[in-house]
């Protein structure tokens, strides 16, 4: 789910552009180019630049339907910067580049580190770009002119730039102005675009006053800033570029240190129930991958009222549409926390069913995270939630250092010894994932080359790949063996990622009893003593419940006792072992194809509106 982009930039790439230094070789400048860096310079106020320490802009922005205040700040001498907003319901967000580490700051509240590598990089170019690397002596950014397009009905001319140590940027100057018109930097699996207009002048220095920023994959997301004014200070405010504040909205109820409540597993989906406002417990999936997030059904049921239009995407090949809502009280046990924004997405019924049982209200994830160390005992299951502040692990195992990108939990593992960053996503009910580009890079394909097609569901939509049995997994010095795998090759969605490697959820987590230790960005991997079997889907058929009275079958695998039963994708389950669909939830039908071999499953099934008993033996 991407949520708060550091649009900042867009500032930054704009004003703050100066000469860049001389290539070590002469060539001729591409058509357009000559003299760009002069007039660029000219443009923006030239000599004037020299007596600025910072620029801040404050004014409007508007995202998802909402409209909040913005304020940006930039340290032009070293780089730094400072993006905040305050929307109504999205709650007070902030990201800030404090010269070492870049911040964070979600509208929970919670504070936490952008520090893997490939945002370290993203890092680097937005310094580069903000301290006007162009116009250091000796710089050794890779800076090259590519020509002219035509953009937005007006030709541009196009400047690649690479900072050392920093991600590529792509910036397009107004071929008559001279004025940056946009800025594309790619990101692990989209690209970030930023328009610049209005321009005006502030004193010597010209100045864009409408900023909008957008994801290739997420245009509905994108935040239009509106400034007010500029203030252009002499000097650099550190207090202006130091680290977010956390709020203080967590607690434990009567005092108490920990907290320990019952999971549940369903089909493999790890749930936890929580209370919202006094309301009675509800299922949520306690997903490192997720946030808050109400799915429409459960809000309307509790009377929330839901803002906003915006969008969220996640392992799905799409996206899908979400709102804000403000929950008061969140508890989980003793657990709490305050005055919550939430997600509200209108998840369909195939997420959130659970046949005769209260229906799955959510996911809860970041925001629980980002307050308490969470210690999770899949074999028992319990969840133990304790303050991050008065946390200390007592075992033994050594700490797995964990890194954020944006807001999902990595760390280094390999998978047949090939190293990489993988997602460590407990909201992942399925199989060890391993991403095409990582897959290409390594080899496997070659390496692997049969596999059974699979179709995957994330949020916005599906995902399709092969399942392998990967040989090895190795993560914090344990080795897993013989690991169900899937290979996909994604084009969109978080799945193609060209960044991190993959996706590690119940299939490896289970196996062990992890504790979870943002402040710390500490990975606890203690092995289970009495992990439990991974359930095997030994029926080979794939079903969705997309309505109440029948299961829709998506797939069938062939050779499977479901094809040996003639059974075929497009039927209708509206019975299983006697029991009706609508007492019967998708995680129900799941765990009983998981049995043992030899045992019978019985299924009531409907094609072309013909009703006929099949039944399976388990294989």
């Amino acid at each position: 789910m991407t949520t708060f982009r550091r649009a900042v930039m867009a500032l930054v790439a704009l004003v703050l552009i100066t000469p860049a230094a001389a290539p070590a070789a002469p060539r001729p400048p591409a058509a357009g180019c000559a003299g760009l860096q002069d007039r660029m310079r000219m443009a923006l106020g030239g000599a004037a630049w020299a007596h600025v320490g910072e620029l801040r802009a404050v004014g409007t922005v508007t995202t998802a339907g909402l409209h909040g205040s913005a304020r940006l700040d930039v340290d032009v001498v070293n780089g730094r910067w400072a993006q905040r907003y305050r929307v109504p319901v999205m709650g007070s967000l902030a990201n800030v580049d404090d010269g070492t580490t870049t911040w964070a700051q979600d509208g929970s509240g919670g504070v936490h580190a952008y520090d893997a590598s490939f945002a370290r990089g993203i890092a680097v170019t937005d310094a580069y770009l903000a301290r006007r690397g162009y116009a250091a002596s000796g710089d050794r950014a890779a800076f090259a002119c590519a020509g002219t397009r035509t953009e937005d009905a007006r030709s541009v001319v196009v400047v690649h730039v690479t900072p050392t140590g920093g991600r590529p940027a792509e910036l397009a100057f107004d071929a008559q102005t001279a004025l940056l018109a946009s800025a594309r930097v790619r990101l692990p699996y989209t690209v970030r675009i930023t328009h610049y207009d209005d321009y005006r002048t502030v004193g010597e220095l010209v100045l864009p006053f409408a900023i909008h920023t957008a994801t290739q994959n997420e245009p509905e997301n994108g935040e239009t800033i509106t400034v007010a004014r500029y203030d252009v200070l002499r000097a650099a405010d550190a207090r202006d570029f130091a680290r977010p504040v956390p709020t203080d909205v967590a607690g434990m109820r009567g005092n108490a240190r920990t907290t320990t409540v019952p999971l549940a597993l369903e089909g493999r989906q790890l749930l936890v129930w929580a209370t919202l406002d006094g309301h009675a417990p509800m299922p949520f999936i306690f997903d490192t991958g997720g946030h808050s997030i109400l799915t429409a059904e459960a809000a309307k049921r509790l009377g929330y009222h839901v803002v906003g239009a915006g969008v969220s995407g996640g392992a799905g090949s799409g996206t899908i549409s979400e709102g804000y809502t403000t929950v008061r009280t969140l508890r989980i046990g003793d657990a709490e926390l305050r005055d919550q924004p939430f997600f509200v997405i209108p998840y369909p019924y195939s997420f959130y069913e659970r046949g005769s049982r209260t229906p799955l209200a959510g996911i809860l994830g970041l925001e629980i995270f980002e307050r308490f160390a969470a210690r999770i005992d899949y074999a028992s299951l319990r969840l133990t939630l304790t303050p991050l502040a008065s946390f200390h692990y007592h075992g033994t195992t050594a700490p797995l250092h964990m890194m954020f990108e944006e807001d999902a939990p990595l760390v280094e593992a390999a998978a047949d010894d090939k190293p990489g960053l993988f997602m460590i996503d407990t909201g992942n009910a399925g199989t060890l994932v391993l991403y095409g580009s990582y897959l290409r890079r390594n080899g496997f394909f070659a390496r692997y080359p049969a596999g059974v097609a699979a179709t995957g569901s994330g949020t916005g939509g599906t995902n399709t790949g092969t399942m392998q049995t990967l040989r090895r997994f190795t993560i914090g010095g344990h080795v897993l063996r013989d690991q169900l795998t899937y290979f996909t090759s994604m084009k969109s969605g978080s799945f193609a990622s060209t960044f991190d490697v993959g996706n590690a959820g119940y299939q490896v987590l289970s196996r062990f009893v992890p504790t979870f230790d943002y402040a710390h960005e500490a990975l606890y991997l203690d092995p289970s003593p009495h992990a439990r079997p991974i359930p095997v889907n030994r029926a080979g058929l794939r079903a969705f419940k997309e309505k109440p009275n029948a299961f829709g079958v998506m797939a069938v695998r062939p050779g499977s006792a479901a094809a040996a039963a003639g059974i075929r994708p497009g039927d209708a389950i509206v019975a299983v072992d006697g029991v009706p669909a609508p007492d019967v939830s998708g995680a129900d039908l799941f765990d009983r194809t998981c049995g043992p071999a030899g045992t019978q499953l019985s299924l009531r099934v409907v094609r072309a509106g013909a009703e006929r008993t099949v039944v399976l033996v388990l294989r």
